[in-house]
């Protein structure tokens, strides 16, 4: 296989979701939005997998979980199918305890569906509640995965304001009014209110509020993105939109993948059980690992999880804050940025001083990958960004990376007028 033809077959589909152009030599990998290696829960995922072999045998290995006497009755056998689809019923009792509590509303098994990670969490609702034509309003600048099955469905995308305050809820009515007077039906709000993908801000309570307020008002299904949202480093939690819900209209979805590890590929969608239904009803394959959610089952009945969150937390608030300085050494007179509570990303404007087009060739020089703002950007924002990913890189890495960074972005810098 040539890699280099595979990637361009790729690339050809659209623009690459990881890599800005065929990937050259990278020394410093600013990149991706990967936890660090450091913070996986390694010997308790080695010692949990071998317990759970030892003690469910071969039913971990199963799609599912046979073991009923008769299993040619129709209740069970329906039980065991249902079990199939929305997964282990273990792992979808731990996470209803732990999102009880961290939610401040009751939830059961059955307010969860297992997914292979967030972004297929993600898929499923779209395919359940967005039809051809339907209308979706994503945020201006959000999670491309998502926007990308917005368009495989065949979706009038349309993109809603965001500034440092998060989703502008004026002109999310405003979108929704227009929507309406095209005769398009608004019919999903996709949005990443804590920490939201690539800018970190939070949309603040008041807007929280009103968003749900229109979503009711007007018949729209929300699905919250939270997968960034146990990843608080400062500041006071702000209350989810699941948790505000009073409508049933508000799926949210979250997975293990930021705050325990990757590989595991188990994420989920909480909410209420029709809509968990809805979800359920579009599902195509056979389910998650048995094995893997029945460790994971372990993990969080063992009282691991919270704990673990606290560790990495600590891990990435260092490496925020080591990034923060260096881009401040760095790259201070060429771009603004907020400090993020939370998140794996700052989120770097350029200065119009900065020649746009020479930052990137200059930073693959340097060695230096960084996500391109427009990669993000669904409304065609003039301005020039860059989302710089620190969770991943070691403290040293960083200063050395965002050296090289501020390097490149210091010679690609317009020559004053006159010169």
């Amino acid at each position: 296989m040539d890699p280099v033809a595979l990637y361009s077959r790729l690339a050809a589909n659209g623009p690459p979701l990881f890599f800005p152009d065929p990937p050259s030599p990278v020394t410093f990998n600013l990149d991706q939005g990967i936890p660090a290696e450091e913070t996986f829960p390694v010997e308790d995922l080695k010692r949990l997998a071998g317990q759970i072999l030892d003690t469910d045998g071969p039913r971990a290995l199963e799609y599912i979980s046979f073991g009923y006497e008769d299993d040619e009755d129709r209740i069970l056998y329906l039980a065991t199918y249902i079990e199939l689809v929305l997964g282990y019923t273990g792992l979808r009792d731990e996470l209803a305890k732990w999102m009880t509590g961290r939610e401040g509303r009751e939830f059961g098994a059955d307010n969860f569906i297992l997914a292979s990670g967030s972004v297929q969490a993600i898929a499923l609702a779209i395919n359940a509640f967005v039809d051809p034509g339907d209308g979706v309003l994503v945020e201006a600048a959000s999670f491309p995965y998502a926007i990308r099955y917005m368009e495989m469905r065949e979706a009038d995308v349309r993109s809603v304001a965001i500034d440092s305050e998060g989703v502008d809820v004026e002109d999310l009515e405003r979108q929704i009014l227009a929507m309406k007077a095209d005769g398009v039906r608004p019919k999903l709000m996709y949005v990443i209110p804590t920490f939201q993908l690539p800018t970190c801000v939070q949309t603040p309570l008041a807007r929280r509020e009103r968003l749900l307020e229109l979503a009711e008002e007007h018949e729209i299904v929300v699905l919250e993105d939270n997968i960034y949202g146990d990843l608080r480093y400062e500041g006071e939690s702000l209350p989810t939109l699941l948790s505000l819900d009073r409508s049933g209209l508000v799926l949210q979805s979250h997975g293990f993948s930021k705050i325990v590890a990757p590989a595991l590929r188990i994420g989920w969608v909480c909410g209420d059980e029709k809509m968990i239904e809805g979800l359920a009803g579009v599902r195509q394959d056979l389910g998650v690992s048995q094995w893997l959610a029945r460790m994971m089952a372990a993990f969080m009945a063992e009282g691991k999880l919270d704990p673990h969150i606290a560790m990495v937390n600590d891990v990435y608030r260092h490496r925020r804050d080591t990034a923060i300085a260096a881009v401040r050494e760095h790259c201070g007179d060429f771009v603004r940025f907020d400090v993020p509570q939370g998140g794996f990303y700052l989120w770097l404007e350029l200065d119009d001083a900065v020649d746009w087009d020479q930052v990137g060739p200059r930073a693959a020089e340097n060695g230096v990958m960084c996500r391109p703002g427009e990669r993000f950007m669904a409304d065609g924002d003039s301005r020039r960004f860059l989302r710089l990913a620190y969770s991943h890189a070691s403290e040293a890495e960083l200063v050395r990376g965002i050296e090289a960074l501020g390097a490149a972005i210091r010679s690609a810098a317009k020559a004053p007028a006159g010169n």
